[in-house]
């Protein structure tokens, strides 16, 4: 074992004659140019002097698979910034281009281009090939790839990375003796868009190019791309088990022996899991399965429950599909080796069924089943340039078996295991090396969001809904696509610690640049049950953070110890003070605390801003200013109040306005971030005991964005935001599907009379609506409904009542108005002046939200959203629907 603990990595044995290489004074004109362009032998464009042919200038001399950006690429780029450069010009994959044939102004690229070229072909022969390189630091087979490589017969045999400079580049040499009288091509590659996930200079700089009979430096070891790996005799028991249980590190979950748990029995586990993998009881017993290890297996079909209260269990067949990832884990060995079987569609397919390894969020590697159904084999990833790095291993399976497609439609999956020997030999093929593909839909299956935002983008920071809740983060620009979410906060899951558990809190930038993070660590055998923690962020990817164990403090001055979390923190500028609003209890009384520091270490109890009378607490505050105005938004704990509410400051007193709930009880525990022109309210919709539709709200549930506003009047408002209006922006048909009693339509607008109803088609993908609704009765009763025909059987339907008469709307379930768990949200309406009304429709997520006049949401559940029909229904009023309009993406 290496120092701390972890495996040591074997060196490559050393190939004769490696230490006599013969090194060269003037590597700059030492041998010959390596390619050359066949129409004109004599430029060197090897070392890249050549340019301004506009766009594809590359291929136009004799570069060859241009893709991405780099076909944009107006040759050689000006080297006089370039530390290193021989001649005139480098290669550069964020140099000067045009967007397409017919632009004629040249501009940079920039950081964030991507792409790969590859040099005209060129036969190996002589000893060397010596080059100069700079930019980023990634291998080509490593996450954000920045790197050159050596192709011989499709196979890369030589590999260079960059030296992490960004202006300047060094002589690094490659030893070809042992391919010499080989046809050869020059692969540049940048796979790095500049999204911040990692350090790395994120493009590529490379010149002069020249084949040599001397070196012009040693050629670095990790040069040559291993061609024969060293394979184990006993893969099941070679190296250890690639990750571990949370607070039961000992019980084997990457062979997936443990059963039993009933419902969600994966994710108590430590997996995230999604579909019909959160039902599933644990790793299935393998007796009929050849090759497994031990006794279980993990399998995509199988034993499981419908819900939480279920005591006798289902049989989930060939047409569950779910996705199931690992806990977070550190590479530390040259392989990963595990049993799979079952499918063969690769995981970028629609019917996958597969497993993928990400670093970073993203995919690096990935294998697929073996066609058979009752049969495991090894599969063995390379996986030494990624050593270091923290991984997940994510399991798919997106087969329905509504189709015969010849594979089967189902995944296993055993023995996932970290050694440096491989129980095969890897396949090139399972090396993902691409820019693209590693995002996802912003669904995210949360607790509490602590979001924080900067230069255009929203890192969602927010608690996991299973284990100790340890703190994940997605980021997105959009609102509708995000990156994989990531662990990047451990609770420790140790029963003797502080951070057993931990809880909300806040990501703040400090006043002299520095990121911090401040937490809830909850253990309820520990004295005190809560505390504020601290950490600060390691760089500036903002996923790798280290606690300051000294900075964890509880309550103090009157405040409770029991009841002391989620810390939001700011800088109050008028106050020249950091100030942490905090859920507790002061003098029995359920308080939004203050404290306040002026360096993030210590802090000083101040009385709190508000409180009252109440045996639940006024959870996850926050608090930010429109406008002049300031507002502290926080979630109502109490069973019969469980709302999003916001206060309004009047002099030194924070107050409860008329109207101060902003949306129903389906939405909890929201966060702000943004800028004063664009502020977006993270929150919550439960999902329900089994998450099956009319069942009662449970812990957790899926991501929910609300923008929110001042309005003239200083009331606080939310709505759609707009960067979802801006996402959603294709014009979908707005033709009826079905409707009942009188109902006309003229193009956008649709004519009511009273009692009748219509709807338009089902749709499976997110997707939004727009309409204004006017009745001549001020107090009219209407809503929305959606409707679920199902052969031979009555229509399901939901509604979502808006009673102008009463101030208020309401969701429900057919047979269900009125029911205390309903969500209802109370805003000023007047039919005769018409309420302008957008809906949301997220039928991945299986949530939806209503906007009314841009003032309140009305958040709801329904799992079975896309095949749910939407329109409205008139009551006892006629009703005049203008500007009808449905978008998606």
């Amino acid at each position: 074992m290496g120092a701390g603990g972890m495996p040591e990595v074997p060196e490559e044995p050393e190939e004769p004659g490696e230490s006599d290489v013969p090194i060269t004074d003037v590597p700059a004109t030492e041998g010959q140019s390596l390619f050359v362009r066949s129409s004109d032998p004599g430029q060197n464009i090897a070392g890249f002097e050549f340019c301004c042919a506009q766009y594809d200038t590359y291929q136009e001399h004799g570069f060859t698979d241009a893709q991405g950006d780099f076909i944009k690429l107006d040759g050689g780029f000006w080297g006089a910034d370039i530390a290193g450069h021989i001649g005139e010009r480098v290669f550069s994959s964020y140099g000067d281009g045009y967007e397409d044939d017919t632009d004629t102004t040249a501009a940079q690229l920039g950081p964030g281009a991507t792409g790969e070229i590859s040099s005209p072909a060129f036969v190996i022969t002589k000893d060397y090939i010596n080059f100069l390189i700079g930019g980023g630091r990634n291998r080509f087979d490593g996450v954000n790839a920045t790197a050159v490589v050596l192709i011989v017969d499709g196979a890369v045999v030589r590999q260079a990375p960059g030296n992490d400079e960004e202006n300047e580049i060094v002589w690094t040499s490659w030893d070809v003796r042992d391919l010499e009288g080989q046809t050869a091509v020059v692969k540049f590659i940048d796979h790095h868009p500049n999204d911040g996930s990692d350090t790395a200079v994120p493009y590529i700089l490379a010149d002069e190019f020249r084949a040599a009979d001397k070196a012009a430096v040693a050629p670095p070891a990790a040069s040559k791309v291993p061609a024969t790996p060293v394979l184990s005799a006993a893969p099941a028991s070679e190296g250890a088990s690639a990750f571990t249980r949370v607070g039961n590190p000992g019980q084997n979950i990457a062979g997936f022996e443990f059963c039993c748990g009933g419902y969600n029995t994966y994710q108590e586990h430590g997996f995230v899991s999604t579909g019909d993998i959160i039902r599933l009881n644990g790793g299935q017993w393998g007796a009929d399965i050849a090759g497994t290890v031990g006794e279980r297996l993990f399998a995509s079909y199988g034993p499981g429950f419908a819900d939480d209260m279920g005591s006798s269990g289902v049989d989930y067949g060939w047409e569950a599909t779910g996705t199931m990832t690992s806990p977070q884990f550190t590479v530390t060995t040259r392989y990963l080796n595990l049993l799979i079987g079952g499918g063969t569609n690769a995981y970028d397919q629609p019917l996958a069924t597969a497993v993928v390894l990400r670093v970073n969020g993203k995919i690096v590697r990935h294998a697929t089943g073996n066609g058979m159904e009752k049969q495991l084999s090894w599969v063995s990833w390379d996986v030494s340039a990624l050593i270091g790095q923290t991984a997940v291993i994510e399991i798919i399976d997106r087969h329905d078996n509504s189709a015969s497609t010849g594979a089967c439609p189902f995944i296993l999956v055993d023995e996932i295991r970290a050694a440096n020997k491989a129980a095969v030999a890897p396949v090139p093929s399972s090396i993902v090396s691409t820019a693209e593909g590693h995002t996802q839909l912003l669904n995210l299956d949360m607790a509490d969001a602590n979001p924080y935002y900067e230069n255009g983008v929203y890192y969602i920071y927010y608690l996991q809904n299973l284990g100790f809740h340890s703190w994940a983060l997605a980021k997105t620009s959009d609102l509708l696509n995000s990156t994989f979410p990531q662990e990047v906060l451990p609770a420790s899951g140790d029963a003797s610690r502080q951070d057993q558990f931990v809880g909300s809190g806040s990501v703040l930038k400090a006043q002299d640049g520095q990121y911090h993070l401040f937490y809830s660590g909850h253990n309820a055998d520990h004295a005190p049950v809560e505390a504020v923690m601290h950490a600060t962020a390691a760089d500036n990817t903002l996923t790798k953070w280290t606690p300051v164990a000294a900075d964890t403090f509880s309550g103090s001055a009157g405040y409770s110890d029991f009841d002391f979390r989620d810390p939001f923190v700011y800088w109050n500028q008028s106050a020249g003070k950091y100030w942490m609003l905090i859920t507790t209890r002061h003098s029995s009384q359920a308080a939004i605390g203050l404290y306040t520091s002026t360096n993030l270490s210590n802090w000083s109890a101040e009385p709190p801003l508000y409180i009252e009378a109440s045996p639940l607490n006024f959870e996850v505050a926050d608090q930010f200013t429109l406008g002049d105005t300031p507002y502290i938004v926080y979630s109502d704990q109490r069973d019969a109040s469980r709302q999003v509410k916001y206060l309004q400051q009047s002099g030194a007193n924070w107050i409860k306005p008329s109207f101060d709930a902003l949306d129903g009880k389906w939405f909890y525990a929201a966060r702000s971030a943004g800028t004063a022109g664009e502020r977006l309210l993270f929150g919550w919709v439960p999902h329900t005991v089994g998450r099956v539709d009319h069942a009662g709200p449970d812990f957790g549930g899926s991501l929910m964005v609300h923008q929110v506003a001042s309005l003239g009047s200083g009331a606080l408002a939310v709505s759609m935001p707009q960067r979802i209006r801006d996402g959603l922006a294709a014009i979908q048909p707005i033709a009826m599907e079905w409707s009942a009693g009188g109902v006309s339509a003229i193009g956008t607008t649709v004519n009511m009379e009273a009692n009748s109803a219509f709807t338009l088609a089902e749709l499976g993908v997110k997707n939004r609506m727009a309409f204004k609704v006017t009745s001549a009765n001020a107090g009219s009763t209407f809503g929305i409904q959606l409707r679920r025909e199902i052969s031979g059987q009555p229509d399901e339907r939901a509604f979502l009542k808006i009673d102008a008469s009463a101030d208020k709307a309401e969701f429900y379930f057919q047979g269900e108005e009125g029911a205390a768990s309903n969500p209802k949200v109370a805003v000023p309406l007047d039919s005769s002046d018409g309420i302008d009304i957008e809906v949301l429709l997220d039928p991945v997520a299986g949530v939806g939200a209503v906007y009314l006049n841009r003032n309140r949401a009305l958040s709801f559940r329904l799992y079975a959203l896309a095949n749910y029909q939407v329109g409205l229904f008139s009551n006892a009023d006629g009703l005049t629907v203008t500007d009808l309009s449905r978008y998606t993406k």
